[in-house]
């Protein structure tokens, strides 16, 4: 009650139907959250985001989080909105009432594990709300952490298989950074505690089958969630991250060293209005060159928590405390620490999964727990002689007082805040996306200041924005500039036309007025949009909304004299038919995004696509014409099956005779 209490209390705007705004959500959640209830709406599971850009393979993408559980059930009975609130408010409840379990199994008494789930969750996740991601790891990092000490403590296969299906499920939210860090954390943890646990009797061999136990869960969690990480991996080799570039850099995101003073000097220095505005931190002494933000590297405890950490340093308390777990702890602390100022990345960048995630900071969450579980053990112990109620009513006060201070470091640096109205309850307001949703299915692609915005209006839309693309979408060289480099030059400009026109891109949005625009384009009108004005802040102020004269098609002919006619006859997220007509055999170019999964057949019968093309491209002979390009990923069924199998045997695992594989 009182995680579901807090959970309400902090996210209060949220429960009244409001939402968030800033960061991510909007350029990156939500374009894909309509799209996944959409296609749910529609009797589908949606393989494909047919909006983004030229279009990209959703599920492999992976944010989406498209057979995560929870979306599952939330997509199918809320209007989006309202399930990606509850979904925020759902797993911060649970990550609140998973830490204080995790903290009791770790020695901490019942109203002191109170304050520990309180510094863990409301410490380290307001700051990421643009992360939609982040607060699932608040659930499953404390739960995967107290389903690895289970094992540690009688290794059964029930409970190997327990740890496997949370990794497991974990993957299936879709971002694997956290989960990543929760594997690794939870096998250092095994090694760590199985060690100290097994008696100095026991065989060696014995003090490794727990962290071996821990190791097959990972392993198996990749199985079992093999629908998910199939198709990702598939795309990994076909991104921007199969080498360091400025696109990718692994080091993005590091926690300079100096910056770790904030754990002191939080609200009142480091995350004050004029020292986070000026990024000072990124350029403090000991740095590592490449670029962060506070709210990756954000990392603080609170005063009050740090004053109990830092009680430790007093022999008498660290008897009364549980010292040994404490230990472990610290070493998780200082490894972690270690590794988010990126200094090891040199070397990391190499090792696998290492260099495939970016953001080092984000190992602070290994950081923020065991700092939040060894508050709370001293805490237990200095309280451990006093009655219950005053237990109970000295906890309550320390946590009255770490809430403000949390929540106080948090949104000084947050890039994104809770709103009481929800710019996606205006969509049907905007005048953009009145006029550009007249035109018909497939025949409007917006260019728009700010990525992935079209997506909200319905429209396909670029530049797009994505976390792990196909490489060509971060090819210079293909995609046209968003607007002048001086509002004094024509826009666009020839080379810019000539890219508009190949990528079938129909209309451009600016928040100014061109001052120069090319005779090439001409304007539909000039009025302050309810969407974009709520999303971006821009209270009363008119966007521009321009046309093409030449009306780039979606579907092209080679040669262009072949063409007589064509027309949309159904779209949907993983699938396109229209009709056409030639006169002679031609190269029928639909402008979206060739992908491994896309399949062509002509009036029904199977045909061949053209190699080697950007584009969805397929010879089609004379006459009349019925073309349907269908996406059947062989990575995804090879996935599905993978994990069909795996969760059978899981079952079995888990129903193993109860006996211990450590006697």
């Amino acid at each position: 009650m009182i995680g579901l209490g807090l959970a309400v209390g902090v996210w209060w705007p949220l429960v009244q139907g409001g939402g968030l705004v800033g960061g991510d959500v909007y350029p990156y959640f939500l374009p894909q959250k309509v799209v996944l209830a959409e296609g749910f709406a529609a009797g589908e599971i949606p393989l494909w985001h047919n909006l983004t850009g030229l279009g990209y393979p959703l599920l492999a993408e992976s944010q989406a989080g498209v057979f995560y559980p929870p979306n599952q059930i939330l997509y199918r009975l809320f209007d989006v909105n309202t399930a990606y609130n509850a979904n925020v408010i759902l797993h911060y409840w649970l990550a609140f009432v998973l830490t204080w379990r995790f903290a009791r199994c770790q020695g901490v008494h019942s109203w002191p594990a109170v304050l520990t789930a309180l510094v863990f969750v409301y410490g380290w996740f307001p700051a990421r709300i643009s992360w939609e991601w982040s607060i699932f790891g608040g659930v499953f990092f404390p739960l995967s952490l107290w389903l690895t000490d289970r094992v540690v403590q009688r290794t059964t296969p029930a409970r190997g298989a327990a740890l496997a299906i949370c990794f497991g499920v974990y993957l299936l939210s879709g971002h694997f950074t956290l989960a990543f860090i929760s594997q690794l954390t939870a096998m250092a943890y095994a090694v760590l505690t199985a060690r100290r646990l097994r008696s100095e009797s026991s065989p060696r061999k014995q003090r490794w089958i727990a962290p071996g136990v821990v190791t097959a869960a990972v392993v198996g969690s990749l199985l079992l969630a093999a629908i998910q990480v199939v198709p990702t991996y598939e795309l990994k080799r076909m991104s921007q991250r199969t080498r360091t570039s400025e696109v990718f850099d692994p080091a993005f995101g590091h926690m300079p060293p100096l910056y770790a003073t904030q754990v002191v000097a939080s609200w009142w220095y480091w995350h004050s209005e004029n020292i986070v505005r000026s990024q000072k931190f990124r350029t403090s002494p000991g740095a590592f060159p490449a670029n962060t933000n506070g709210v990756e590297a954000h990392l603080y405890w609170g005063l009050i928590p740090l004053a109990l950490m830092l009680l430790l340093l007093k022999r008498s308390l660290r008897e009364q405390a549980c010292c040994v777990n404490c230990r472990t702890w610290l070493i998780l602390i200082l490894s972690a620490g270690i590794y988010a100022t990126g200094w090891l990345m040199p070397v990391a960048r190499h090792l696998p999964g290492f260099g495939f995630f970016n953001g080092p900071g984000r190992y602070t969450i290994v950081c923020a727990l065991g700092g939040a579980i060894i508050a709370g053990q001293v805490l237990s112990g200095l309280l451990a002689k006093l009655p219950g109620p005053n237990v109970a009513l000295i906890a309550i006060i320390l946590c009255g007082l770490t809430l403000p201070d949390l929540l106080w470091s948090a949104q000084h640096i947050a890039d994104a805040k809770a709103v009481p109205v929800s710019p996606l309850s205006k969509t049907e307001d905007s005048w953009v996306r009145n006029n550009l949703m007249a035109k018909g299915p497939m025949q409007s692609r917006l260019l728009a200041p700010g990525p992935n915005v079209g997506n909200l209006f319905g429209v396909s839309c670029v530049p797009q924005y994505l976390g792990i693309g196909p490489a060509v979408y971060y090819d210079e060289a293909v995609w046209p500039a968003t607007g002048p480099e001086s509002p004094k030059d024509e826009f666009p400009t020839v080379d810019d036309l000539a890219k508009l026109e190949f990528l079938a891109i129909t209309h451009l949005l600016t928040t100014e007025p061109l001052q120069n625009p090319s005779a090439a384009i001409e304007i539909v009108g000039e009025y302050p949009d309810a969407l974009l004005n709520a999303m971006w802040g821009r209270g009363g102020q008119p966007v521009f909304l321009y046309r093409v004269l030449s009306t780039p098609s979606r579907i092209v002919a080679e040669p262009a004299e072949s063409l007589v006619t064509f027309s949309v006859t159904g779209v949907q997220t993983d699938s396109v038919q229209f009709d056409i007509e030639l006169t002679q055999t031609a190269d029928v170019e639909l402008r979206e995004l060739m992908y491994p999964g896309w399949n062509v057949d002509i009036d029904g019968t199977t045909a061949v696509a053209v190699a080697d093309s950007m584009l969805r491209t397929v010879s089609v002979p004379a006459g009349k014409h019925t073309i349907r390009w269908t996406f059947q990923p062989a990575s995804f069924r090879i996935g599905l099956w993978i994990s069909i199998l795996s969760t059978l045997a899981t079952c079995l695992l888990a129903v193993w005779p109860r006996q211990q594989w450590t006697t």
